[in-house]
């Protein structure tokens, strides 16, 4: 099971990374496209907008990206998680244990606080920048501790994987 569990820690760390590329990424094409090397035919399409509401509309366009993406991302993380709390069942209570810390964060981002950041975040997309006190400090909360259950999962399974190949003969 030793190989099992490795494979699916080094699976899930990186498309955990490639999760963090691909959702800074979205916003950063918003503004690549609404500066100076975007396409003319592009800036034509948009020229009956205003400034303000060619930003809104494709910032909204790259949340609604991520946010299929991170639904998508948390089913499969909670595949993963099933897959290695299997795999690392045999291999000790300190694999095992750290195996359920990553679970357990993915089910914390999955039925707390991503709902939350997707109900919120639908409700401010259109609401002008900068985001009134209250809804920008919800949003920041709510986006540092999903952040921060990442990084709880990735320091969780980069233990487990330092563990699990230590015993390898």
């Amino acid at each position: 099971m030793r190989p099992a569990a490795l494979f699916v820690i080094g699976l899930w760390i990186g498309l955990l990374a490639a999760s963090w590329a691909m959702a800074g990424a979205s916003f950063r094409t918003v503004d690549r496209l609404l500066g100076p090397e975007a396409r003319p035919e592009f800036k034509a399409k948009l020229a009956p907008l205003s400034a303000d509401d060619r930003r809104a509309v494709l910032r909204h366009v790259a949340a609604e990206s991520n946010r299929w993406m991170f639904r998508t991302w948390t089913l499969a993380e909670m595949l993963l998680g099933a897959l290695l709390v299997a795999a690392s069942w045999q291999l000790g209570p300190v694999p095992r244990a750290l195996a359920l810390v990553a679970a357990a964060a993915v089910l914390a981002q999955a039925f707390g606080l991503a709902p939350a950041i997707a109900q919120l975040g639908r409700s401010v997309d259109f609401v002008p920048r900068p985001l009134p006190a209250a809804e920008g400090r919800r949003f920041g909360l709510l986006h540092a501790g999903y952040m921060l259950a990442d990084l709880v999962k990735a320091g969780a399974l980069i233990a487990a994987a330092v563990i699990i190949a230590r015993r390898l003969p």
